[in-house]
C-alpha cells in the first residue's frame, strides 16, 4: 500500500494511540492500538480506488480527508473530480463536504488549531494548455468559517497551492506553498497575502515554521531540496525568478483571460 499521509489523535493514551493513515488508491485505515493492527475505514468513500490524499482534525475531533481528482484536463462535475470528506464518529462514516463550485482539484486541508470551523483548502485549478501557458480555473486557498458550509476565495496569486499551514503559536499566521515558484504568508488569518520574498525555488510542498526561532521558517520542496529562512521573506533578496505565467480563467465570466 502506498501510504500518502498518516495522522495521530492527540487525545489518545499513550499506550494506545489512534492512528489514520490513508493508502492511495485503498482509502483510509485506523489503528487503536499505535499501529499494531489496522482496519480499513471507508463507509461514504469513493467505492472505486479512493484516491485519498492528506488528512486534518480538529481540535473537535472531527476528521477530514482528501481525495486528489484524476483527470488531467478541464473536465468538472464527475466522478474524476477530487472531494473533500468529513467524519464525525472517528472514521466510521464519512460525508462529502461541499466544495465551491467550479472547483474539483483539492490538494489539502488545514483546520485553525482554535477554531475547528475555520478550515484552509489547498487546490489546483483546473487547467490545460492554452498557447505558450496554461488556463487554470478555480486553484489557490480557500477559507472556510462555518465548517465547509462557505467558501471564499482569498489567495488567487497562485492556482496550484499545495499545502496551508497555521503556526501553531500563532494562528493569526498562516502560510501557503505551491508550483508557481513562490510561498506566501499571511498574518490575519488568511484574509490577505504576501509572497515570501527570497523564496523563488519551483514546487514548494509546505512551509514548517522554526520552533526555535519564530522568524524563521522551513520550506520543503519538491526536487529542490529544504530552504531555511526569514518568515516574512528577505528585504533584500534579487528579483524573484518565477515560473512561466499560469493564465487565470474566470469561469464566471464567460471565458475571458484576466
Amino acid at each position: 500500500m502506498a501510504a500518502t499521509h498518516i495522522l495521530i489523535d492527540p487525545k489518545s493514551p499513550a499506550n494506545a494511540r489512534v492512528l489514520y493513515v490513508t493508502g492511495f488508491g485503498r482509502g483510509v485505515f485506523k489503528s487503536v492500538d499505535g499501529g499494531e493492527s489496522w482496519v480499513p475505514k471507508n463507509e461514504g468513500l469513493p467505492v472505486d480506488e479512493p484516491l485519498t490524499w492528506r488528512m486534518a482534525m480538529g481540535s473537535d475531533g472531527k476528521l477530514y480527508v482528501v481525495t486528489i481528482r484524476r483527470s488531467e484536463d478541464d473536465t468538472y462535475g464527475n466522478d474524476q473530480d477530487g472531494w473533500l470528506f468529513r467524519s464525525s464518529n472517528g472514521g466510521d462514516s464519512w460525508e462529502r463536504v461541499t466544495l465551491p463550485e467550479g472547483l474539483n482539484g483539492p490538494m489539502g486541508i488545514t483546520v485553525d488549531p482554535k477554531d475547528p470551523a475555520r478550515l484552509y483548502l489547498s487546490a489546483w485549478g483546473r487547467y490545460k494548455l492554452y498557447g505558450a501557458g496554461v488556463l487554470a480555473a478555480m486553484g489557490g486557498v480557500f477559507l472556510s468559517t462555518d465548517g465547509g458550509a462557505h467558501w471564499t476565495n482569498v489567495l488567487d496569486a497562485s492556482r496550484r497551492i499545495y499545502d496551508v499551514t497555521v503556526d501553531p503559536q500563532d494562528p493569526n499566521i498562516v502560510y501557503a506553498a505551491g508550483f508557481e515558484s513562490s510561498a506566501w504568508r499571511s498574518a490575519d488569518r488568511g484574509l490577505t497575502w504576501r509572497r515570501i520574498r527570497g523564496f523563488n525555488f519551483k514546487d514548494a510542498h509546505r512551509v514548517i515554521p522554526d520552533p526555535n526561532d519564530r522568524s524563521k521558517i522551513y520550506i520543503a520542496t519538491f526536487g529542490s531540496s529544504v530552504w531555511h529562512g526569514p518568515a516574512e521573506g528577505d528585504p533584500n533578496a534579487v528579483e524573484d525568478i518565477v515560473s512561466p505565467p499560469v493564465f487565470t480563467f474566470d469561469i464566471q465570466q464567460s471565458g475571458k483571460l484576466k
